[in-house]
């Protein structure tokens, strides 16, 4: 088995100064090349501390793939450090020269001294064009160890490591392949989806351990026959964010259409024992489904929101094509925007208080009425980290859903930032719509 090591080079990501985008990518990439990524590392653009990480990497893993140190600037020194550490000379690769010349020609930019240096390779070593900028990449084989040198820039970076894990491909031949699906889930928790989820795929978990010897052939006809041909595995781990619990699937198998159907197979599963708590897979988000949904039905939205200050629209809006259903957002904050804007009568303010499900449920009321929606949300709550009391702390939040014929009002007592509790708050009113728009059948509209 492949084993890998990531080190992203540059002081700016050591102090926090930007987010590390590229060792996220590069270790999926990795993974679904049946490369088992072992170790990621943040290094300073410093030779001896780059020199360090090389040495400890080196040591145990057989890859190691590195991201910056190859621009312009002094403080770039990855293919300096690379070839004196592994004692290899820098050559001007003619290829690269060509290459950079046009790229600036090509943009009428003036070609620097510095760009010469980006023409450095160590000798002997894989060239790796950069299409979109004059950083040149480099793959070096060196005593049954490999370093892929990579630029920074996450565009760049993208383009060129699926350059070189085109060349793995045609050049390695692993004895297996890892894909991997995220599914998303909403409405339950964290710990009873992993317990549940780990249930489900059990069985394709005892699949690696099958042989051909005629003590296994008895497990072999109690499971599917379907699954026993493809010989993997699958594998599960939880995330959760913002309400959001994600199963992460990896499955292993010799081959890549394997692998797929050892996840459909497992997705089924799972769907059919979470039930409608699954909501999307991959990049799919609670506002996509819903948007999907509003299509689906063809149904109208409006939504009225006090404590999360326009989340709820704000997120439905980030979705191409919402204007066709999404009619119209208010941010009610004050009790007076409450009643002037949404008709919220002053009595129920005044005898129930801003946070009640009275008032969510006519601010809900109100906004659909204004906008002629088939749907109306209302949230009102306490977001924090002040205004809460005894009979209502902080993280208190009441949504309405309302339609034709239906009013739905849920409280919730959520924990957290304030922050958080505007993203638990704007989720949970997004899955309460989408599953009031599965069960429209039942509703009555």
């Amino acid at each position: 088995m492949i084993t890998a090591e990531i080190i992203t080079i540059g002081t700016e990501i050591v102090l926090g100064q930007i987010a590390d985008t590229n060792a996220p990518y590069i270790a999926k990439a990795l993974t679904e090349k049946g490369i088992q990524v072992q170790f990621q590392t943040s290094v300073s653009d410093d030779r001896e501390l780059l020199k360090s990480a090389l040495k400890i990497a080196r040591e145990r893993v057989n890859l190691i793939i590195t991201t910056g140190g190859l621009g312009l600037t002094a403080s770039d020194v990855t293919r300096e450090v690379v070839s004196e550490f592994f004692g290899v000379r820098l050559i001007h690769n003619k290829g690269a020269c060509i290459h950079i010349q046009r790229f600036m020609e090509e943009r009428q930019v003036h070609l620097m001294d510095e760009h010469d240096r980006q023409a450095l390779v160590p000798e002997g070593a894989l060239v790796i064009t950069n299409d979109n900028g004059t950083a040149t990449g480099f793959a070096l084989h060196h005593n049954d160890k490999e370093i892929v040198s990579l630029p920074g820039v996450h565009t760049e970076m993208k383009s060129m490591l699926n350059k070189y894990l085109e060349v793995y491909a045609c050049n390695k031949r692993e004895e297996r392949c890892i894909v991997s699906r995220d599914l998303h889930t909403f409405g339950i928790r964290e710990s009873v989806v992993a317990d549940r989820v780990k249930k489900c795929i059990l069985q394709y978990q005892s699949i690696k351990n099958i042989t051909n010897s005629s003590s296994h052939r008895k497990a072999e006809q109690k499971l599917p026959h379907d699954t026993i041909v493809s010989q993997g595995h699958v594998q599960s781990m939880t995330l959760v964010h913002d309400g959001v619990v994600t199963i992460e699937l990896l499955a292993t198998a010799g081959k890549r259409e394997d692998a797929v159907s050892l996840l459909d197979r497992a997705e089924v599963d799972i769907r059919m024992e979470l039930g409608d708590a699954v909501f999307g897979v991959g990049d799919e988000t609670l506002e996509y489904i819903v948007t999907v949904l509003l299509r689906k039905y063809r149904k109208t939205i409006a939504v009225a929101e006090s404590c999360t200050g326009g989340l709820v629209s704000d997120k439905l809006t980030n979705i191409p094509g919402i204007s066709e259903f999404f009619l119209e957002g208010v941010v009610a904050y004050s009790n007076k925007a409450k009643v002037d804007i949404l008709g919220v009568p002053g009595e129920l303010v005044l005898e129930y208080g801003a946070v009640s499900s009275q008032v969510a449920k006519a601010m809900a009321e109100g906004v659909r009425k204004r906008a002629s929606a088939n749907i109306g949300i209302g949230i009102t709550g306490i977001a924090g980290p002040t205004g809460g009391t005894k009979e209502k702390p902080v993280g208190l939040v009441y949504i309405g859903i309302v339609t034709d014929n239906h009013a739905e009002v849920k409280k919730c007592q959520f924990r957290g930032s304030r922050v958080d509790v505007k993203k638990f708050s704007a989720n949970t009113s997004l899955n309460m719509t989408r599953l009031q728009l599965l069960h429209q059948d039942s509703i009555l509209f």
